[in-house]
């Protein structure tokens, strides 16, 4: 009886296994491969309706159907000005290429349609979302948009959420929200006493100045560093060096090309706030940005 029963489950499924059936359709006098043709998959033996698969070529006359009917299977293919051609499928075959005869002005009027480029932007109609309107190959045949219309397609334009200019490749000449980050308070790194190590303020700093690098990608800056009174005027001299270096040396390591990063070390020499006091030595270790214009 579990013979019986398993035999009946596995008969369904031997006899919906998949078949797939691929290849071409090519006009026989010019070989041109035939798109839009029908292409309809039935068993051999059964004659006018019924159940078929079936679906129309694609570009360059390819097609593939998948099918549960069994060999042997017929293959027919239609197209409005040539002629109806019937295959008959065999065991073992699983590629197809369909020759058919097509009259003279219908084969005209199929290369047309398959190399027509209405807006003569290299890019055939078949493959191009904007038919009407010339465009790029590299956006489907469209324009490229133009999203904070300075003029400037964004394929082109290195600051496309903001108005920029031609001939800075569509940046702003002054980069708007590096100077409003220039002239806050975040602008300000401080470091402590004898030291150029950066802490976790001062990364966090730094990477929205490297933000800002990448969104200004044709913007330089000057790394200043800056001591307190703490040593002697040449140990600071050499301090302050070492901490706009070590500032340039974080950026370059997070992507930043070095030759838009300058350094100058003040020493002592520029102070924010009173040497005297413990309170203004702090504020005088410090590093700070500036933008080369």
């Amino acid at each position: 009886m579990k013979t019986l029963l398993l035999t009946l489950l596995l008969i369904p499924i031997m006899g919906f296994s998949q078949t797939t059936i691929s290849g071409i359709v090519k006009n026989k006098e010019t070989e041109t491969l035939i798109e839009n043709a029908v292409v309809v998959l039935k068993p051999f033996r059964i004659k006018g309706g019924g159940y078929y698969s079936g679906k129309k070529t694609e570009k360059n006359g390819v097609f593939k159907l998948s099918t549960n009917y069994n060999y042997p299977m017929q293959l027919i293919t239609t197209k409005k000005g040539c002629e109806t051609k019937k295959i008959k499928i065999k065991k073992g075959n699983t590629y197809v290429e369909v020759i058919i005869e097509c009259d003279a002005e219908s084969i005209k009027e199929i290369i047309k349609e398959q190399t027509s480029d209405v807006d003569s932007d290299g890019v055939l109609d078949r493959d191009d979302d904007s038919v009407y309107q010339a465009g790029d190959a590299k956006n489907k045949g469209c324009p490229w948009p133009d999203k904070d219309n300075d003029g400037v397609p964004d394929d082109k334009d290195n600051c496309p959420e903001e108005v920029g200019t031609q001939e800075n490749n569509g940046c702003p000449i002054v980069p708007s929200k590096f100077t409003e980050f220039i002239e806050s308070d975040k602008n300000n790194i401080l470091f402590t006493v004898s030291s150029s190590q950066l802490d976790s303020d001062a990364k966090f700093t730094l990477n929205s100045v490297k933000t800002l690098l990448d969104f200004y990608t044709k913007t330089s800056i000057t790394i200043e560093g800056y001591a307190s009174t703490d040593g002697s005027i040449d140990y600071n001299q050499k301090l302050s060096e070492e901490r706009a270096m070590e500032i340039k040396n974080y950026l370059v390591s997070n992507n930043i090309a070095p030759e838009r990063l300058n350094i100058i070390g003040y020493g002592e020499s520029r102070p924010v706030a009173n040497n005297s006091t413990t309170y203004g030595r702090a504020k005088n270790r410090r590093a700070q940005i500036k933008i080369n214009l």
